[in-house]
């Protein structure tokens, strides 16, 4: 599942992005909401979704696990920053 933003220079934020992303990193749906300052019924329903998030907790997310260190790929891709 894709969801666009208003920002056409960041790429979409994906479903799989999210649930890998927080994988990768060891976060609960609750840490990443508190870090990003959404509320972890925002994170949960997104995840499975029930619900795509207004565009800027959607932002928040992202920017939240890219300053995590996650780098976002084109298609549905991701890795840990400064690892191939």
């Amino acid at each position: 599942m894709s969801i666009g933003l208003s920002n056409s220079v960041q790429q979409p934020l994906t479903v799989e992005q999210c649930r890998g992303a927080r994988a990768m990193l060891g976060w609960s749906q609750d840490e990443l909401a508190k870090a990003a300052n959404v509320a972890r019924q925002t994170v949960a329903d997104f995840e499975r979704g029930a619900r795509i998030p207004i565009a800027n907790n959607l932002t928040s997310m992202r920017q939240t696990l890219e300053r995590a260190g996650i780098e976002f790929l084109s298609g549905n891709g991701i890795r840990l920053k400064g690892h191939s």
